[in-house]
């Protein structure tokens, strides 16, 4: 049993790490896009968003690693990352506005 637990443990952590680092790539290539590049974007998000989008993703990823090795349980990482990534979603979709 404490084999399977084990592997619940890491695939959980692989699962939330991939996620949180395309929620991350993503938010940067906006960030990079805005500045960097002469597209016309109908709709931008202000800084502030990209960059509050960004820190969320990397504490995913940290918590995502941090599950990997086994420093942290599955339901505390769950408890930690599910309200953060929601966080991200509401003010990246209804503060804009």
């Amino acid at each position: 049993m404490n084999q399977v637990k084990y592997w619940a443990q890491r695939i959980t952590g692989i699962i939330i790490a991939i996620l949180n680092l395309l929620w991350t790539s993503h938010w940067i290539w906006l960030f990079y896009g805005y500045h960097f590049t002469n597209i016309f974007w109908f709709f931008m998000y202000p800084n502030w968003v990209l960059v509050l989008n960004i820190v969320i993703g990397l504490i995913g990823v940290y918590i995502g690693l941090k599950l990997i090795r086994n420093k942290m349980s599955v339901l505390t990482a769950l408890i930690i990352d599910i309200p953060v990534f929601l966080l991200g979603l509401i003010v990246s979709h209804y503060v804009p506005i």
